[in-house]
């Protein structure tokens, strides 16, 4: 288990060591890309986190690292006049502990094409009230290679379809001279398979909300920021419990300014959080099954993973 963690701190390593390459000032509203011209980018999302119960088990206490990444390539008429193009797309999880839904290339790799229907010039004007909130929705449909690890998972399933849309924001993640920051995810996506079953053909519905305060403006005082966490998923599979629960929490994050930090970084922040599992929309999970999870752990983004309606 052990060099499966290394892996995930290599793979980072070699990622963010990729700002050596030059960069492209790209005529947008949309916060900055990561790639040689305007005719393709890199973007990626990391987690690496200690996790108690992974609501799971009490004491299932697993250092779990996640990585989703897109090699995208733009077509005509690029990626500042119109966001389409297909993409190649590496991801995977990995922790210390030998569960196979935590130990797997989730997309190793995957092919997709993506569009962004609300990248076009008139909606990443100031005046364009719909592209400030729409700019990040994201359309897409991919095909993925799934590999769980270890010979007792050879049986598991080895691909996987997905279709959907989904909505990445970021508000202030870093800017310090602001007093709130927000981070915002939706999707609504249909996928083929799980990590269990090769007919799972279900649509999953989620977000996820963090948000806090600071005091701007007031050295390292602004990098101390409490937040709160809302978080909910729902699908038709009444039995999948863990698919189908509202959470609700807290933590404290700290963060640098995104004037320290190199313009490929999107976002950075290191954190604490306690969550809690407040409902249930159909099967409740058994009694043994804990309903809180304690996470403290580090984050950060690529390019245009999260999107803002302005530079920070």
């Amino acid at each position: 288990m052990r060099s499966r963690i290394c892996t995930i701190f290599f793979c980072s390593l070699i990622l963010s060591f990729s700002h050596f390459l030059s960069y492209p000032s790209l005529a947008a509203e949309l916060s900055y890309g990561y790639g040689y011209n305007n005719w393709w980018s890199f973007a990626a999302n990391f987690d690496v986190k200690f996790r108690k119960t992974q609501y799971f088990e009490t004491d299932h206490n697993a250092l779990v690292g996640m990585w989703d990444s897109r090699l995208e390539l733009w077509l005509p008429p690029y990626k500042p006049s119109f966001s389409w193009g297909p993409y190649v797309r590496i991801a995977g999880i990995a922790a210390s502990r030998d569960q196979p839904w935590e130990n797997a290339w989730l997309a190793g790799p995957g092919l997709g094409f993506q569009v962004y229907p609300f990248s076009l010039p008139e909606f990443r004007k100031e005046t364009s009230f719909v592209g400030k909130i729409l700019g990040p929705l994201r359309l897409f449909a991919e095909y993925n290679w799934l590999d769980y690890w270890g010979n007792e998972n050879t049986w598991r399933p080895n691909h996987q379809a997905r279709v959907g849309m989904e909505y990445w924001r970021n508000l202030h993640a870093n800017d310090l001279t602001s007093a709130w920051w927000t981070e915002f995810w939706s999707g609504l996506i249909w996928q083929s398979a799980n990590e269990f079953d090769d007919n799972y053909d279900t649509v999953n519905f989620g977000a996820s909300l963090r948000s806090g305060l600071r005091v701007p403006n007031c050295g390292m005082l602004s990098m101390i920021s409490p937040y709160v966490v809302l978080e909910s998923s729902f699908n038709e599979n009444r039995t999948y419990y863990w698919e189908n629960r509202l959470l609700v929490g807290g933590g404290i994050r700290i963060t640098p300014s995104s004037t320290d930090m190199p313009k490929w970084l999107g976002r950075l922040a290191l954190f604490v959080e306690y969550d809690h599992a407040i409902a249930h929309y159909h099967d409740t999970p058994p009694s043994s099954v804990p309903d809180y999870d304690i996470q403290v752990g580090l984050t950060f983004s690529i390019g245009d993973w999260y999107y803002s309606s302005y530079r920070e």
